[in-house]
């Protein structure tokens, strides 16, 4: 079997649930010593150094991480960082072991396909410039 068209660099955040930005935000940056890295209001999600984003979906502009979810389950997705790759190759690998690309993201140089794992988790293949 051939090479995929990237390379696993690591993982680069996970998304949690959380309930009360407020609080938790004091958590992970008073008690665990998380530093903040990016404010994001308009989709209820701070970003924070570790690796560690949350997303307040008891906040209406969170609420977009619930759908499709269980009850119970606070993970929404990981994410993992990946070597350069260019688009048309990666999509042509994806359809060649039959994985569907359930959302597709770009933000300047970023990419992002979110991919399912058998067991249905929510992946995230990030292409940073």
């Amino acid at each position: 079997m051939a090479a995929p068209p990237f390379e696993i660099l690591g993982i680069d955040h996970l998304l949690l649930h959380v309930r009360g930005m407020e609080e938790s935000e004091r958590f992970y940056r008073d008690v665990l010593g998380c530093a903040v890295k990016n404010r994001m209001p308009q989709y209820a999600m701070l970003e924070l150094s570790a690796g560690v984003t949350l997303v307040d979906t008891a906040d209406p502009k969170g609420s977009w991480a619930l759908e499709g979810t269980q009850p119970g389950r606070n993970l929404d997705h990981f994410a993992l960082a990946t070597s350069p790759w260019d688009k048309a190759p990666m999509l042509d690998w994806l359809a060649a072991h039959e994985i569907a690309i359930e959302e597709q993201r770009s933000d300047g140089d970023e990419l992002s396909f979110y991919v399912r794992d058998p067991s249905g988790n929510l992946v995230e293949l990030l292409r940073r410039a």
